[in-house]
């Protein structure tokens, strides 16, 4: 078995992707809060009497660890908009894999019940089992029954009806999919803000005379740079999880119509066979 039928066969494949990418910023957050390397700098300076030895004056660097809580408060601003893109982004990733779980959506107790309901012609029964358990699936199979009346089966109209509500309920199913693709849109978006913002501060700086001065550019390039890498952090698995979920839910969609097939399928045989042992009843 290869890697990609492995993957296939995983249904949680997506929440595995999601914890690689947790640890992932735990990693680039560690990595930013390790601390320089200790040590000095030797500056050798003739400054003694000739013929002595020189003298070696020390320079100890400075530490430029940082924190977490440091980098945010450096990145200013547009970090509290990107938090906010993170903490939504990753709810609607949840909700997404919630309601895109083929298990929930493809009851298997359910298309039996119904498939029983339409082999025996039952209408109000297959009607009250789309009641008791709403989702996609039944909510579209119940607008197709919608649609019989008097006892008279019109498959084209029941076909009809069906294509019209799983596309209203398409499109309500996957609205809260396309807000991540949203997120992962603005996200960068906000991390440019924050590098437009820093660049011009520093530029500011610079023509005040602080170009001799690197210390006073450092904050603002810090947050240049800060807000790029966590908008960037934000985007791009969420747009990972936007085209996984959404794949994954057209997949699920493709399955449904096959299902509602069947379901249509046997409930016209069930129609032909009455109607052919009314017409022609068994002799004594």
């Amino acid at each position: 078995m290869n890697f990609m039928n492995f993957v296939k066969q995983k249904k949680f494949f997506g929440l595995w992707v999601l914890m690689f990418m947790f640890l992932f910023s735990i990693y680039i957050s560690t990595y930013a809060q390790a601390p320089a390397p200790a040590g000095g700098t030797a500056v050798s300076t003739n400054t003694a009497a000739p013929g002595t030895a020189p003298i070696e004056v020390t320079v100890k660097k400075k530490e430029t660890s940082m924190t977490l809580y440091q980098l945010w408060v450096v990145g200013g601003l547009c970090m509290y908009p990107i938090g906010l893109c993170s903490i939504g982004a990753v709810g609607l990733i949840i909700y997404g894999f919630i309601i895109t779980n083929t298990s929930k959506m493809f009851n298997t107790d359910v298309i039996q019940q119904l498939q029983a309901s339409m082999r025996d012609v039952n209408l109000e029964d297959a009607k009250n089992v789309c009641a008791a358990n709403p989702g996609v699936l039944t909510n579209v199979f119940a607008a197709g029954l919608s649609r019989i009346a008097d006892g008279t089966l019109d498959v084209e109209s029941m076909e009809k009806a069906m294509e019209e509500s799983s596309v209203e309920e398409a499109a309500s199913s996957i609205k809260p999919i396309g807000y991540i693709s949203i997120i992962a849109q603005s996200a960068p978006m906000w991390g440019l803000l924050g590098t437009v913002s820093g660049m011009i501060k520093a530029f500011q700086k610079i023509g005040l005379g602080g170009m001799g001065d690197p210390e006073k550019l450092a904050a603002d390039i810090g947050e240049a740079m800060i807000t790029t890498a966590f908008g960037l952090i934000v985007a791009i698995p969420a747009m990972f999880f936007y085209f996984f979920l959404k794949s994954k839910f057209n997949s699920n969609m493709s399955k449904m119509a096959r299902v509602l097939g069947n379901l249509t399928h046997e409930l016209t045989l069930s129609v032909r066979r009455d109607a052919a042992v009314s017409s022609n009843p068994a002799e004594e």
